[in-house]
């Protein structure tokens, strides 16, 4: 296991200049995903464990958080405020991470279609400490965040996804982080790797990693929020960001430029709407699940790997890597001793009112 990020190994100067935070077990495993193969006779599949990247709370944000908490804690601050719906696993990562850092997370949410899933999320931000609140639409979520910096002192700001250039960061470590897994011979190379596209950091920190490390692997997004959110010249702009954040701790970081064609994204996964799952999800993920014994959720990661698997289907040329950006963490224990009555009582009325299935 690291004790720091193999950014500092890399790039020694940048330790002391970029805040950082020992927060995951890394680096992540990676395996074939022998059963699917074998039940689907198609090519040479992986997937790379950034579920397990935390015995607290696992998924992708954890990289992420390792450096924005980091520089939370730096700042004095006691809140984190953040955005994501309300089952966001983004913001119930953010949650559990601040509480070990003794902060508390303060979540502005917007609404999405109800699953035990969104209610179980909902139910653990409250047991972790989160003070949750809920915006129907952008000028409640304007004014709720006026009102929360006026009436609280010491707010640290994430955006939606965490993904700030800081934030980025702990995927620019995550594509370091495999290049070595590919040179000590864990795996081959990828050909293309697949993960889903949110708001674009986890894919504009890998863009940047895998390029620094000279890793030829193609990346594909499949989307899963609406197009102007999730998009390939976003990915690009952030991408550009980051290096230029870099740039401004270390001279050594190389002046790298990038375009939206550096990657590809899909978009025929996405489905109906944010959290709407679609037939492709649901199969892609009873069928991990039955031949591999691995989770996914139908928000992000079923989706992604519903693309991965039509490409496989179709004939594609191995290896694909598939990134598991889900927690596997069982927290169901945490959940004893609470119910939809401990939610706020805007959240409350609100699942009450929507149709979707109860814990």
């Amino acid at each position: 296991m690291r004790t720091r990020p193999w950014l500092f190994e890399e790039y020694p100067e940048l330790e002391g200049r970029a805040p950082w935070t020992s927060l995951g077990d890394f680096p992540t495993p990676l395996h074939r995903l022998e059963g699917l193969c074998r039940s689907e006779g198609i090519c040479e599949v992986w997937i790379k464990r950034d579920d397990r990247s935390s015995s607290h709370y696992g998924g992708n944000k954890v990289r992420k958080l390792e450096f924005t908490l980091a520089d939370a804690k730096r700042r004095g601050k006691r809140y984190v405020l953040t955005f994501g719906g309300l089952g966001s696993n983004h913001c119930l990562a953010t949650t559990v991470h601040s509480h070990r850092l003794g902060l508390k997370s303060i979540l502005v949410l917007h609404p999405q279609p109800i699953t035990p899933h969104v209610r179980r999320n909902l139910l653990l931000d409250v047991k972790f400490g989160a003070e949750v609140h809920l915006a129907r639409n952008p000028l409640e979520r304007a004014l709720t965040v006026a009102w929360i910096k006026l009436t609280r002192r010491g707010v640290y700001t994430l955006p939606l996804g965490g993904s700030s250039p800081l934030g980025v960061l702990g995927f620019v470590d995550a594509g370091l982080e495999l290049a070595r897994q590919v040179e000590s011979g864990e795996l081959p190379e990828p050909r293309e790797i697949y993960l889903a596209l949110g708001t674009g950091g986890t894919l504009a920190g890998l863009l940047v990693g895998l390029r620094l490390a000279g890793l030829n692997s193609r990346l594909i997004g499949v989307r899963v929020t609406p197009e102007r959110i999730g998009n390939a010249r976003k990915v690009a702009d952030l991408a550009n960001r980051v290096i230029n954040f870099l740039r401004s701790k270390s001279d050594s970081v190389p002046d790298l430029r990038f375009y939206p064609s550096d990657l590809e994204v899909v978009h025929y996964f996405y489905g109906p709407g944010y959290g709407a799952p679609t037939p492709e999800a649901v199969e892609a993920r009873e069928l991990l699940l039955e031949t591999d014994g691995v989770e996914l959720d139908l928000t992000y990661t079923a989706k992604a790997f519903a693309a991965l698997l039509a490409r496989a289907r179709s004939g594609a040329e191995g290896p694909l890597l598939f990134w598991n950006t889900f927690n596997s963490v069982d927290l169901t224990p945490h959940l004893q001793g609470i119910s939809e009555d401990d939610l706020p009582p805007r959240v409350r009325e609100f699942l009450r009112r929507e149709v979707g299935p109860s814990l």
